[in-house]
C-alpha cells in the first residue's frame, strides 16, 4: 500500500537524521584516524556505525514522532533541558546496547557478567567521556541545521551556504500569493491573542502542504503568504495547482477543529504568475533573502482580482502556458479576459481555474 504524503514527509525527516548521524560520525572517525596517522580500524568504524544508526533513529523519533516535527511550545530553557537530557540518555543507551551487541557476538546470551563488566569499564574510560560529549554537541548541531533548513527551505538553504545569493542572481520562478478571506472581520471577532493562534494553525497547514508540493514560503505578511517554485520544476508537474487543491482539501478536513477552537473557519483565495526576478541577500547583520522584480507585484495584483471576478484562483497567461496539460484534479481553465494591472504597460490575459461541481462534493 502506498504511503500517504504525511507518512512520506515523516519518513524523509527520519531519514535526514539517520543519514546526518551516519555521515557526520563516520566522517569524524576517519578524520581522527587520519590525524593520528594510524591505519583505518574497521572494528571502530563498524562500532561507530552502530552507534550512529541507533542515535539517528532515536533523534528522528524524538523530533518527528514525539514532537510531531513542530516547534517545542515549552519555554526555551525547559525545552533545552528536556532535549539535552533526552540526548544524554539516548547516547548512553546507544553506547550500552552497542557494547553489549559488540561483545556478545557468538555467545548465547546478550547480557552476561562479562558483558556488564565491559560496559562498566567502557564508561570509566576517558575516551568514552569524550565520545559522549562529542555526540551530545553533534545532536544539537544536527537539530540546529534542521531548524535552519526548515525555516529557509532546501534550495535557499543550500544556495545561501554556497554563497550564491551574495551577488544579485537572476532566476526564473513561479510565485503564488495566498490571501485569507475575511481576515479583518475574523481578527475583530476573535481578538488579537486568539487570532494569533488561529493564524498559527492556518499557516501550519499551509507549510505542510508547501513541503509536500516542494514549494517554499518566501514571505508571510499578516494574512498573506508568497510561495515560490523554480519554473522548470512546474513544467512537468503543476505544483501550484496541486498546492491549491491540497490546501483546500486540508482546510475542509480540519473545518470542525477550527470551529471547535475558534468558532470560525479559514478560507483563502490565490493568484499565481511566473517570470524572471533578481534573488539576493539584503542587509549585513540579520540579512535575509529578497526577490526583486515586477513578478511579485503582478502576482499580488492578480490575486486582488479574485474578489472582483468572484473567483478563488487566478493565474496569468504566462503561467498557464508553462503548466502541463491537462491540468490536475480535473481543474478547468476559463479565460476571464485581458486586464490592465496597476504598474503594467500592457494588459495581461487572466485565467480562472475551477473544478466541476461533481468534484467539489465527492
Amino acid at each position: 500500500m502506498a504511503m500517504t504524503r504525511l507518512t512520506q514527509r515523516k519518513f524523509k525527516a527520519i531519514c535526514y537524521y539517520l543519514i546526518s548521524w551516519i555521515a557526520s560520525t563516520l566522517g569524524l572517525t576517519f578524520l581522527i584516524q587520519y590525524g593520528l596517522r594510524v591505519s583505518v580500524d574497521w572494528s571502530t568504524v563498524l562500532f561507530i556505525l552502530q552507534v550512529s544508526i541507533f542515535m539517528g533513529l532515536s533523534h528522528g523519533i524524538y523530533d518527528v514522532v514525539i514532537l510531531q516535527d513542530e516547534v517545542d511550545h515549552r519555554s526555551a530553557w525547559i525545552a533545552m533541558l528536556i532535549r539535552s537530557s533526552y540526548y544524554l540518555c539516548s547516547i548512553s543507551t546507544s553506547l550500552v546496547l552497542c557494547i553489549l551487541l559488540w561483545n556478545g557476538r557468538g555467545s548465547e546470551s546478550l547480557i552476561t557478567e562479562d558483558s556488564l563488566q565491559n560496559v562498566i569499564s567502557a564508561f570509566k574510560d576517558p575516551r568514552t567521556h569524550t565520545m559522549i560529549i562529542a555526540l551530545f554537541l553533534l545532536s544539537h548541531l544536527i537539530t540546529f541545521i534542521r531548524s535552519v533548513h526548515k525555516k529557509f527551505g532546501t534550495r535557499v538553504f543550500v544556495n545561501t551556504l554556497l554563497g550564491k545569493y551574495q551577488d544579485p542572481t537572476e532566476e526564473d520562478l513561479v510565485f503564488m500569493f495566498i490571501d485569507m478571506r475575511r481576515s479583518t472581520a475574523i481578527a475583530e471577532e476573535l481578538g488579537h491573542v486568539a487570532y494569533s493562534n488561529f493564524l498559527k494553525d492556518y499557516y501550519k497547514l499551509l507549510s505542510n502542504c508547501c513541503e509536500e508540493n516542494r514549494g517554499e514560503i518566501y514571505q508571510i505578511a499578516g494574512d498573506g503568504a508568497f510561495i515560490t517554485w523554480k519554473t522548470s520544476k512546474c513544467k512537468n508537474k503543476a505544483r501550484p495547482i496541486n498546492l491549491f487543491y491540497d490546501f483546500t482539501e486540508c482546510l475542509n478536513k480540519t473545518k470542525k477543529r477550527f470551529l471547535r477552537r475558534y468558532g470560525v473557519t479559514p478560507a483563502f483565495k490565490a493568484g499565481a504568475h511566473c517570470g524572471k526576478v533578481i534573488a539576493t541577500e539584503v542587509g549585513n547583520f540579520g540579512s535575509e533573502m529578497a526577490y526583486h522584480g515586477d513578478v511579485l507585484n503582478t502576482t499580488s495584483r492578480i490575486q486582488h482580482l479574485c474578489t472582483k471576478l468572484g473567483q478563488e484562483f487566478l493565474i496569468s497567461e504566462e503561467l498557464y502556458a508553462t503548466l502541463p496539460k491537462p491540468l490536475p484534479h480535473n481543474y478547468i481553465e476559463k479565460k476571464e479576459g485581458f486586464f490592465e494591472l496597476r504598474g503594467k504597460k500592457h494588459e495581461i490575459l487572466i485565467f480562472s481555474l475551477q473544478r466541476p461541481l461533481t468534484n467539489l462534493n465527492p
